[in-house]
């Protein structure tokens, strides 16, 4: 894990504590502390799922967004916990007739977060109960809210820390409206025209009757399907025009797996407008570029190169790593391109032919590239680390841009076991350990 990113999380968890310490007794700092750290969590989380533009901008994109949003939730979870245990009634509360109440239903609110981080970290649970779980994230914050302030609490009415959570509350609940207005967004009825079928997903191009939103190239819309209620998932955007949109596909989830096993021509969907800020360059005036895809990470690179022209100016060198052609549903398209396009230097790299992504072959694409040039990563998490250790190998000082296309970022079981296992491993060990040492001789 990056020091920036534990740098900045230390830093969350520490000014909360600092913040309310001059304004609470000694023993009350701590519980106090997690308890503000908790509520401005989970009021961040809200404004984050709101997907407010500037936010998105100030994140750096909405994939950026869900990466904080997940930080959050362990902030909220951690601290709750935390006041949860150590928390005690001071004080008589703004209206002591409520403060009973507001110890009760703080309890419930501290229960229902712990059982929507669970919900929302195992991918066992089916994605349509996990949304479901997450929009009940409204009303616990609710419950934490009349906690906050009609609990007996040491904060004064008016001190800076509880005129800072009265801010965070009021914020948190405008954005949680706005998430559940969303679904009332406009979007676009489209018709599947085109269904390429390829191991493991599918290629659709979807055309509509009227005007699309428009987009740019990296960028991802919604799709959903054409009836009430209907779940909208985010893909990135592989091509279009003003009238026509293609997405490539991968089975990976209970929705994921419908649709590519079912979806047929003449099937309609609804499409949301383009956002997102992983944004290739493919205009004439670009800088040099690493495009570097993994499987179904291609797709932002596909719009990109769909949109660029030939020329002679910049090189862009693309590196696409597939498990076999047939599971490459666009790597026919990608070719194409290479063909078309004098300043595209393509690398493929075929696990199925004996290729493997590796730090040296990969430092010798790089080593000719200009110091100041960009790189653009879209695939699996071991593949990006890899590059950007040979990146900053190299001394290259341009821009690495990723993006993180698990938007649910939960836990399957092999996850669960792989990061359970040392804890097991250790246990067997000390568990071999003591039946060795009970067993052993007297005065062995």
């Amino acid at each position: 894990m990056p020091r920036s990113i534990v740098f900045c999380a230390a830093t969350f968890v520490v000014f909360h504590i600092g913040f309310v310490a001059p304004f609470v007794p000694m023993a009350t700092i701590l519980p106090a502390g997690l308890g503000a750290l908790s509520m401005s969590s989970m009021a961040l989380s809200l404004i984050l799922a709101a997907r407010w533009r500037l936010v998105d901008q100030f994140m750096g994109g909405p994939d950026k967004s869900y990466t904080a949003h997940r930080w959050l939730g362990f902030f909220a979870l951690s601290g709750a916990l935390g006041h949860w245990a150590m928390a005690s009634s001071v004080g008589a509360g703004v209206l002591p007739v409520l403060a009973e109440s507001g110890e009760e239903v703080g309890t419930i609110a501290a229960l229902g977060l712990i059982m929507m981080t669970a919900a929302a970290m195992v991918r066992a649970i089916p994605y349509h109960l996990w949304k479901l779980s997450h929009m009940l994230m409204g009303p616990i914050f609710l419950f934490a809210a009349y906690h906050t302030f009609f609990v007996a609490s040491p904060l004064a009415v008016g001190a800076a820390p509880w005129t800072l959570m009265a801010f965070v509350s009021l914020v948190g609940m405008i954005a949680w409206m706005q998430t559940l207005l969303r679904k009332r967004m406009p979007t676009r009825l489209a018709t599947v025209t085109r269904v390429a079928a390829f191991d493991g997903g599918v290629d659709l191009t979807l055309t509509s009757d009227v005007p699309l939103p428009p987009y740019r190239p990296g960028q991802f819309a919604t799709l959903a399907h054409n009836r009430a209620r209907a779940e909208a998932h985010p893909f990135t955007i592989a091509g279009g025009d003003e009238w026509t949109r293609r997405f490539v596909i991968r089975s990976a989830g209970d929705w994921t797996d419908a649709v590519v096993q079912t979806v047929a021509k003449g099937d309609t969907f609804r499409i949301g407008g383009g956002v997102g800020r992983f944004l290739p360059q493919f205009h004439a005036g670009r800088t040099e570029q690493l495009w570097v895809a993994g499987g179904v990470g291609i797709t932002p690179f596909l719009a990109a190169l769909e949109q660029l022209q030939p020329d002679s100016n910049a090189r862009v060198t693309l590196i696409y790593c597939i498990r076999s052609r047939d599971s490459a549903g666009a790597i026919a398209t990608v070719e194409q391109h290479a063909v078309r396009l004098p300043q595209l230097a393509l690398t493929v790299v075929n696990e199925a032919e004996g290729d493997v992504p590796i730090a040296t072959s990969l430092t010798e694409i790089m080593r000719g590239m200009d110091a100041q040039a960009e790189a653009y990563l879209c695939g699996p998490e071991g593949l990006k680390l890899l590059v950007e250790v040979a990146w900053k190998t190299l001394g290259k000082s341009g821009a690495i841009h990723s993006e993180r296309f698990d938007f649910r970022g939960a836990y399957s079981l092999s996850d669960l076991i792989y990061i359970g296992k040392p804890a097991l491993d250790r246990a067997r060990i000390w568990t071999k350990t003591k039946v060795s040492t009970a067993n052993a001789p007297v005065g062995s």
